[in-house]
């Protein structure tokens, strides 16, 4: 469910993104290893050494920060809803 009131955070980890995503209604459903999957194959990730956006550590986590990370997955669910119309 969308909480319109929620601030959305400056950084996610892969599962906390995961869970961003199908709250803001950009996905209907993926897991924390979803989205590890995508960031392992998909070309396109923007996070990484050597990509536009580096992964941080806190604590023992991996974190990411949100607005590219929501841009990735906005941009990928439109190339798919585009494809599939075809």
């Amino acid at each position: 469910m969308v909480n319109e009131e929620r601030p959305t955070p400056p950084a996610v980890t892969f599962q906390s993104g995961a869970q961003l995503l199908i709250d803001m209604g950009i996905v209907d459903h993926i897991t924390h290893q979803g989205v590890r999957h995508i960031a392992d194959n998909d070309p396109d990730w923007p996070f990484g050494n050597g990509r536009d956006h580096p992964y941080w550590k806190v604590a023992n986590a991996t974190v990411m920060a949100t607005e590219p990370f929501l841009e990735f997955f906005r941009e990928r669910e439109r190339k798919r809803r585009h494809d599939a119309r075809r």
